[in-house]
């Protein structure tokens, strides 16, 4: 991957280039102090650079925005304590360790659900990895629950998204993405999408619906979004500076 040096606070950072199939150019500032620019194919090095150049102000607030983030959500240990969001509230992690529990096979076995203010998995394994894969599938569980349940909720609230039919939509892990709509009509849906706001999980869902009417970004698509969810600007906003505590 190609790289642009870049200074921040006489601290030599990199900013990596990626190259993709489209027609702008974009910035990214990852937390902490990772840095992207989205570019089409064959850009030059020199525009490239320019546009750092030109946006060096934007990134400098954006890194100082996120110098005193809690590094909990950039470094996952399955303890006791972290915090992990379901339907847009923080909970706290709980562990209950318990060496007797075994099912008919005597394999691995957890229990997860929320209490008070706590997600609890009561285990008899507390690895990490194993506690990662267990709450990747509970997390899987909900959100397959919840996308259908807003589906319904807008084809019940909206004319415009009742006349939008995909072929399917299914929940499945994206690393980058919350959604995404191919020219088969089919929806994806990031199995994480149980831990935003339900004003969140909307916009998503009515973001990839809009893709069966309009295979692009152009005004057109941000026109049919706006007319099922008014306010979407803020959502967008909302999410890009809070994307970064929904991960597992």
């Amino acid at each position: 991957m190609s790289k642009i040096n870049f200074t921040y606070k006489d601290k030599e950072l990199a900013v990596d280039i990626i190259y993709r199939k489209r027609k702008n150019i974009s910035l990214k500032v990852i937390p902490k102090e990772k840095i992207q620019i989205i570019a089409p194919n064959r850009v030059s090095i020199d525009t490239l650079k320019k546009v750092v150049e030109n946006n060096s102000a934007w990134i400098l607030s954006k890194l100082d925005k996120f110098k005193d983030m809690d590094d909990s959500f950039t470094k996952r240990d399955y303890v006791d304590g972290e915090i992990y969001y379901y339907m847009g509230k923080p909970y706290i992690l709980k562990i209950i360790k318990d060496r007797n529990l075994e099912n008919k096979n005597n394999k691995d076995y957890n229990y997860i659900e929320i209490k008070d203010n706590n997600i609890e998995i009561r285990t008899n394994n507390w690895e990490k990895e194993y506690l990662n894969q267990s709450l990747k599938k509970w997390y899987k569980l909900k959100s397959e629950e919840i996308v259908m349940d807003r589906i319904d909720f807008l084809r019940n609230k909206s004319d415009d998204f009742r006349k939008i039919q995909p072929n399917l939509v299914k929940v499945k892990e994206q690393k980058k993405i919350w959604g995404s709509c191919n020219i088969s009509q089919t929806i994806y849906i990031n199995s994480k999408i149980a831990m935003l706001p339900v004003e969140a999980v909307d916009y998503i869902i009515v973001h990839e619906f809009c893709h069966i009417l309009h295979m692009n970004h152009s005004k057109d698509f941000y026109a049919a979004v706006e007319r099922i969810i008014p306010n979407y600007k803020e959502i967008v906003s909302w999410l890009k500076e809070n994307n970064y505590k929904f991960v597992l």
